[in-house]
């Protein structure tokens, strides 16, 4: 007997349609807001996340990364931004033509992601991510409405959803003010090294600005007297933050500033933001959606000096909780999208009944025909399991070729007869008049 791989999942019709749901209103946000939609291969070269996630817990132990029989080494995507930079200056898709470029341009993807970690509610090792990105050719303006798009549109695609949630947001600055604050940073943990975790102190030697991130140690007392990132802000910093709050507020967007929000990936820089579940029982995999702006990884990966900025959605973890917010209603296993349940008690009815459900379908009718002959009890109870709104089956108490459509939303209940085309034509209209609640 074979097991499925430690972090994967199995998924029926029920589990698809939840995702397909989101993105659904994925796909209608991202064509009112102009976006193209891409896709980018599954496997990289492993080197593409070891430039554009360095240092990150991706890269140090968290990569799906092997050599194939050419002797490359490979990756499965951990996440999807890396990807689509790589995408985006191999195909020079920021391009157009010379009349229209630099120019700003709008992206975003969906697919699996793969990440080797410890298997656990809301992250497993195989996982859906849908993002955004959007492409800024005109290097050095930090543009507030580029920012204030990508958290709108987050932001309708949870509300629309029903989700609850809280919009964490904070400024991390250019990377001249960053680097400043991390050597403060460094000089003032260094004396409270035997304190930190043996994963925080490895990143205090080269990547001290996770340890803001990091679950354990950030609620350390030591930490409430560390050197604060928005004290060395710059002033075109601070600006770009001050105006894209103004502009949430003008699009009533609500949010909270959150001074230790630093984002997981160090290609971030000025504005972050993450989108958490309010949710009681969401725990530590709260975060549903995050992002932010990065102004160098373009250009690190080998491309042009452009802007970008964009965030990446959770499908799974979202999922999760839609099903501890919605309870029943959203967790609920029935194929509500069947519209005819057609059986029968009398296997001399089979072909003819076979015949029917073919010609329902080819009208554009769900139709599940049960191969068995079975009772009418038991086709009946199929038929409300199936969620249908029609039963077509045979009536037992009448072995003459009749049997009956039953409209199971209102109780109406027509006999026809099988053997005969003015019978059967008389059961499709009868369905048909209905057509509208389909």
């Amino acid at each position: 007997m074979f097991n499925r791989v430690k972090g994967t999942s199995d998924y029926i019709t029920s589990d698809i349609e939840k995702r397909e749901g989101i993105l659904r209103e994925f796909f209608r946000l991202i064509e009112l807001n102009c976006f193209n939609l891409v896709e980018t291969p599954i496997l990289e070269s492993a080197d593409l996340y070891k430039r554009s996630v360095a240092g990150s817990d991706i890269v140090s132990k968290e990569m799906y990364e092997f050599t194939d029989k050419g002797n490359r080494i490979l990756s499965l995507r951990p996440e999807g931004t890396a990807g689509f930079i790589r995408a985006l200056i191999e195909n020079k898709w920021h391009v157009i033509n010379d009349e229209f470029w630099p120019r700003t341009t709008k992206f975003a993807y969906y697919g699996p992601m793969f990440r080797y970690e410890q298997p656990q509610k809301g992250r497993m090792r195989q996982f859906y991510q849908a993002g955004v990105e959007i492409i800024d050719g005109k290097s050095g303006d930090l543009n507030i409405y580029q920012d204030a798009e990508l958290i709108n549109m987050a932001y309708e695609l949870l509300d629309s959803l029903g989700v609850g949630f809280v919009l964490k947001i904070n400024s991390i600055g250019d990377q001249k003010c960053r680097n400043k604050y991390q050597e403060e940073l460094r000089k003032y943990l260094e004396q409270y090294k035997d304190e930190l975790t043996p994963i925080n102190q490895e990143r205090l030697k080269n990547n001290v600005f996770r340890i803001l991130d990091d679950k354990v140690d950030s609620q350390k007392p030591f930490m409430k007297k560390a050197p604060k990132l928005k004290d060395f802000l710059s002033s075109k910093s601070r600006d770009h933050f001050k105006k894209t709050l103004m502009l949430l507020d003008i699009l009533n967007i609500k949010y909270e500033i959150d001074f230790s929000l630093v984002r997981g990936l160090d290609y971030y820089d000025e504005i972050v933001y993450e989108f958490v579940s309010s949710a009681k029982d969401a725990g530590s995999q709260s975060t549903i959606i995050g992002g932010g702006r990065y102004s160098n990884l373009v250009k690190e990966l080998g491309g042009p000096d452009l802007f970008a900025a964009g965030w990446g959605l959770g499908i799974d973890r979202l999922i999760d909780i839609m099903k501890i917010e919605q309870g029943e209603e959203y967790s609920q296993d029935i194929e509500d999208n069947i519209d005819i349940v057609i059986g029968t008690s009398n296997p001399d009815y089979k072909i003819l009944l076979f015949g029917i459900a073919k010609g329902l379908r080819d009208n554009g009718f769900s139709t599940n025909f049960i191969y068995e002959t079975i009772k009418s009890k038991k086709i009946y109870e199929k038929a409300q399991k199936n969620g249908a709104q029609y039963l077509i089956s045979d009536d037992e108490k009448d072995p003459n070729g009749y049997c009956f459509v039953k409209n199971l939303f209102n109780g109406k209940k027509i006999k026809f007869n099988l053997i005969s085309e003015s019978g059967v034509a008389k059961a499709l209209n009868f369905i048909g008049e209905s057509e509208d609640i389909f």
